[in-house]
């Protein structure tokens, strides 16, 4: 998407060479390995230890991932991640997954595009082989495949860093009032959706946490921002400001409470306040699905967190819809290695109770920002299942959405897998740059 601006870019580290293939050309590439570290690598694939190998470099990646992101402080990062489960006592290492840093990497400009979608690719290999109902052995070419992209996007970098744009403009954000001319906020309007959510999270966070001149700034800036870009940020974000605006004014901040009040009144926001607290919990248990869904032994863990939402109850709060979708979507549709039968089969039934109307405002408004299912189809996972499903619930029939989510739609009822390749590759351009 090379028309739009963007604020931050994440580097795609030192590209390999393609002729380079073999343990001994690829790994002197790590150069944040000590020369004992790298050695350890290169004997481990010369005595065909591929699950060693494999697992040492990839461990290695994912702790300089971490102790990058937690130079940020973990309060922030619980808030980009929406989890008040993490404070600033919380831990790097027990606070995120190899899932969730990468995907944090990649918003924080720490990494590229490019280098999110390799590791996440190593991550599911790590997660497939390494589980304990997986009687596959480690093959070269896998272990390859995960040391290349631990060292090509990580470990090829001495010292990785947080974008220095996206750290400059965090601080403007918090530190001054801000003007709609401004060329950052220029360029932030223009950005895609990824780069929104960050920065709603970047004020939403200071609002409700900080005092003095950094939550006035941020109530500024949020109410400079928000009338331009309200019409194309997801409607998770919405719920997210209006959730803000229910906290503040739970909390008694007056001040906090009337900032968020009057750029609520100018995009006319107010259906996205909560009313209760109950949605909390269904979106707490939604994101622990998918948590579990990207962590090791997933099949066998799918089933339990999966009946715990859906023994929240059948109505699922409006705030919270989106996340039990994706929740319920990932576990039905499974990854390339299959589905967890017994979560599959509760996602099913819970999937077949939601009403025609929600359905389709999942594929008129959700769909489209919903990275987690998209990278699904895009690499053909599930589309037969997902087809059946809507066929079975006599969901085929919705019509007038937005172009591409129509495409989208009716090219999985058809099981056309290379027009949803196609498509789905298109909607997750438009939720963040390419390289």
């Amino acid at each position: 998407m090379s028309t739009d601006i963007i604020l931050w870019k994440g580097t795609d580290g030192n590209i390999i060479p393609v002729n380079k293939s073999e343990a001994m050309e690829i790994v002197p590439y790590a150069i944040s390995l000590t020369p004992k570290q790298q050695s350890q690598i290169v004997n481990a694939f010369q005595l065909e230890a591929y699950d060693m190998a494999a697992e040492f470099a990839w461990k290695k990646a994912m702790t300089k991932l971490k102790e990058t992101i937690s130079t940020l402080g973990m309060k922030f990062i619980g808030e980009l991640l929406n989890r008040e489960d993490i404070d600033e006592y919380s831990t790097v290492d027990t606070a995120l997954t190899d899932y969730s840093t990468i995907n944090l990497a990649e918003q924080l400009g720490v990494i590229g595009r490019t280098g999110a979608l390799k590791l996440r690719q190593a991550n599911e290999l790590i997660i497939h082989y390494f589980s304990s109902n997986t009687d596959e052995e480690f093959d070269k070419l896998s272990a390859m495949s995960i040391v290349k992209s631990s060292i090509e996007y990580v470990l090829s970098e001495d010292n990785i860093s947080i974008a220095l744009e996206f750290s400059n403009f965090r601080r403007r954000l918090l530190g001054e009032t801000l003007t709609i001319n401004d060329p950052q906020i220029e360029q932030l309007i223009d950005s895609p959706v990824f780069y929104l959510k960050t920065v709603l999270t970047i004020l939403t966070s200071a609002i409700k946490s900080e005092q003095g001149a950094k939550s006035e700034n941020s109530l500024a800036n949020l109410n400079l921002i928000l009338p331009s870009i309200w019409k194309k940020i997801s409607e998770n974000d919405k719920w997210n400001i209006g959730t803000t605006y229910r906290d503040v004014t739970a909390s008694g901040n007056t001040i906090a409470s009337s900032g968020v009040k009057n750029a609520l009144l100018k995009v006319k926001g107010f259906d996205y306040v909560p009313e209760n607290l109950r949605s909390v919990t269904f979106q707490k248990a939604a994101k622990a699905v998918i948590e579990t869904h990207f962590a090791f032994n997933n099949f066998y863990n799918e089933p339990a967190v999966v009946r715990k939402l859906s023994n929240l109850g059948s109505t699922i709060p409006s705030p919270a819809l989106l996340d039990c979708f994706q929740a319920y979507l990932t576990v039905f549709i499974g990854n390339r290695y299959g589905v967890s039968t017994i979560a599959a089969n509760i996602a099913d039934e819970k999937l077949s109770e939601i009403s025609h109307d929600r359905w389709k405002y999942y594929f008129e408004r959700g769909i489209q920002n919903d990275e987690v299912i998209l990278n699904k189809l895009y690499n053909g996972i599930g589309l037969s299942r997902l087809r059946v499903l809507l066929e079975r619930n006599e969901l085929n029939d919705f019509i007038e959405m937005p172009k591409l989510n129509q495409d989208l739609y009716e090219a999985i009822l058809k099981s056309n897998g290379h027009r949803v390749k196609g498509i789905a590759e298109k909607m997750i351009e438009k939720i963040k740059p390419t390289n």
